[in-house]
């Protein structure tokens, strides 16, 4: 491995909705929607996709449906997760 396997981002163990979810970094691949995570219009969408994406590599054996069928009621903390993992939080 190169010297860049240095900047590959760790993940992080979470307890969401009673499961412990890894909750892994994203990569540039998904520098759009991090980016249109600042524009008011796209900033739903673009989290809804990240939380997918998230999930998804999170448990690789969920469907789609079952990704689609989380509770909206688990946003706020995987939101948070992913904004903490990513390091996407403001400094207070």
């Amino acid at each position: 491995m190169s010297e860049l396997a240095k900047l590959i981002g760790k993940g992080k163990t979470f307890n969401i909705g009673g499961i412990g979810l890894l909750i892994k970094p994203r990569t540039m691949e998904d520098i759009e929607l991090v980016v249109d995570l600042s524009v008011d219009e796209k900033r739903g969408a673009a989290m809804k996709e990240l939380i997918k994406k998230t999930l998804k590599d999170s448990i690789p054996d969920a469907t789609d449906e079952e990704v689609s069928q989380v509770g909206i009621q688990h946003f706020k903390a995987i939101s948070e997760a992913i904004m903490d993992v990513n390091e996407l939080t403001k400094d207070e």
